[in-house]
């Protein structure tokens, strides 16, 4: 395990902010009937903590989520899949994993395959079919490279992170300018419940579909992204991951990944074009790339049944 030499941003499970978070989370987990049971696991040389949510029954789906690590946005897409056990796992520095500061990481991407090997060793998952989205997908990939006969098959929603990207996408890389980050990134912190999707409207989800979501989902994203640790974690993301191009994973990295693929690919994904997705799938050798017609980044929002049926169909 990659030994961190300085003390994380921890969080308090004594806050109201961290209260308030996972009211919200079982709330929104009760709209779609899940019901979830929380483990903690300690990161080895470090003091930080790992949260995995447990839902349902039947074959295993470890889940890595996009953005900084919140799990919450997955509730409609488990809730359209059935007789699976789903790990969906909190990065850290997202849900309620303890937070991060990335750049003090000596060696990020060891630090990624590490953490993923612990929570799987805690979790006694040899082999298990991995779901990610977005920058998760980022960190799927690192570790279906490091250990491929540990990931049986690969689910990459969105844009998958720093893949093949070349150029930074202009917001996120005015996200970094000094002076800026901290004003900028303030700023996309919702005040309200109305300006709680105001990041989807970014990655491309459709009016409609904003208009029908649940109460209940804009009342988790406000309440995870006013965790304390939300800033440092998300502005640290934005400064190493996604602009540094050392960490780009590119298509002779994806040409050795193992196992077979399936890209769900948003056609309104702000991020990066449905070329340069077909371009990612083509440089993975066993790879299926389904596009998600009138979706954004998190395409399963505005096409749950679709998203859902099309990894149902993979993983048989």
């Amino acid at each position: 395990m990659t030994k961190t030499t300085f003390k994380q941003p921890l969080l308090d499970h004594n806050s109201p902010e961290f209260k308030t978070a996972k009211q919200a989370e079982a709330a929104l987990f009760n709209v779609y009937n899940l019901t979830g049971t929380d483990t903690y696991y300690q990161l080895p040389d470090s003091d930080m903590r790992v949260r995995v949510t447990e839902i349902g029954s039947g074959t295993p789906i470890f889940i890595v989520p996009g953005n900084t690590g919140d799990g919450f946005p997955f509730s409609s897409l488990i809730g359209h899949m059935g007789n699976h056990h789903f790990y969906l796992f909190n990065r850290p520095g997202g849900g309620l994993s303890d937070g991060i500061d990335l750049t003090k990481l000596p060696d990020i991407r060891q630090f990624v395959v590490d953490t993923i090997d612990t929570v799987l060793n805690d979790l006694h998952l040899d082999r298990v079919p991995i779901m990610a989205h977005s920058m998760g997908c980022h960190w799927a990939l690192w570790y279906a490279l490091a250990h491929p006969e540990r990931v049986s098959k690969l689910i990459l929603i969105g844009n998958p992170g720093r893949v093949m990207l070349g150029k930074t996408p202009a917001p996120l890389k005015v996200l970094t300018l000094p002076g800026l980050d901290k004003i900028v990134s303030k700023r996309l912190i919702p005040k309200n419940q109305d300006q709680a999707f105001n990041g989807l409207k970014l990655m491309g989800t459709n009016k409609e579909t904003l208009a029908t979501l649940p109460n209940e989902l804009r009342e988790a994203y406000l309440r995870f992204e006013h965790l304390p640790n939300y800033s440092v974690s998300t502005l640290s993301l934005l400064k190493t991951l996604t602009v540094n191009p050392k960490y780009e994973i590119k298509a002779a990295d994806l040409a050795q990944i193992q196992c077979p693929t399936l890209m769900l690919w948003g056609e309104n994904d702000t991020f990066a074009s449905v070329d340069k997705g077909r371009e990612i799938g083509n440089a993975l050798p066993d790879n299926r790339f389904h596009l998600v017609k009138d979706a954004g980044h998190m395409p399963w929002l505005d096409r749950p049944e679709e998203c859902a049926g099309q990894v149902e169909l993979f993983l048989q």
